[in-house]
């Protein structure tokens, strides 16, 4: 299905298996990382579409089948998006549960339109910069540095040749995978944003589930998070990684039902 968003075609699915359709079961939205698409929560969407609809989409410009960017975007265009999309589905006040980018939206919104979700279920969410370790910015500073000599002894066919390549050996992973300079700026205004001063403004109940293991979004961000939310809990999945709820998905799923339907 597709939701038309300014110049944009978002795709969406709706999947609700009740047998009774007016039983009154409240929406679940589930936004997904950073370059995935509506298949990477399935998971979760299996598990929750025979007792309430739930509504998933593909962001733009990233790996599923909504429509690719024309112009750079950033949380709060992407965001918008996604209250425009509630707003357009009608399904205000909605359970939401994001991981990682996904959760970078849902801290976003929460903490300005109080009355766009229900209960929130944070996994393994982005949104807080991380620390500047001694390590990084050696890394970050090499990088500059190369690339910068390389700007003023290369011509300009070759220095674009050489920042290509520095970029997929020295870039993160998310960075290096992207195709297009939109994409990349995009992704620069992403994880330029922090979103820490947000957390005390979400109203919302909120739980946060982490992998004990994750490498992308570490423990000491949840338990930030934690802090900061004023109605929030925090539940750590034994050796799991960044993606908790595909590590120990039974886990995880019992964790939430746990939470939403009480």
């Amino acid at each position: 299905m597709i939701f038309k968003y300014e110049n944009l075609d978002i795709n969406y699915e709706i999947f609700d298996e009740r047998e009774n359709k007016n039983d009154g079961a409240k929406p679940l939205l589930l936004l997904h990382g950073w370059m995935a698409k509506i298949e990477a929560m399935a998971p979760i969407y299996l598990h929750y579409k025979k007792s309430r609809p739930v509504y998933v989409l593909d962001f733009p410009g990233q790996a599923g089948k909504s429509s690719t960017l024309n112009s750079v975007w950033g949380v709060p265009e992407y965001s918008l998006m996604v209250k425009s999309f509630i707003e357009n589905q009608k399904i205000e006040g909605c359970d939401v549960i994001g991981h990682s980018f996904g959760g970078r939206v849902i801290i976003y919104l929460s903490s300005q339109y109080k009355d766009l979700f229900g209960k929130i279920i944070l996994t393994d969410a982005a949104g807080i910069k991380s620390k500047m370790t001694l390590k990084k910015f050696f890394r970050i500073y090499s990088y500059k540095l190369a690339r910068n000599m390389s700007k003023i002894f290369l011509s300009k066919e070759k220095y674009e040749k050489k920042l290509e390549e520095m970029r997929k050996k020295r870039g993160s992973s998310d960075y290096a995978q992207l195709s297009s300079d939109t994409m990349r700026e995009t992704f620069k205004s992403v994880i330029n944003l922090d979103l820490k001063n947000r957390l005390k403004d979400i109203a919302n109940s909120t739980l946060l589930i982490w992998g004990e293991n994750d490498q992308d979004t570490p423990l000491y961000m949840a338990k930030i998070m934690e802090k900061e939310i004023k109605d929030s809990g925090l539940v750590v999945i034994e050796n799991a990684g960044h993606f908790s709820y595909l590590d120990n998905t039974n886990k995880y799923l019992l964790v939430a039902d746990n939470f939403l339907n009480n």
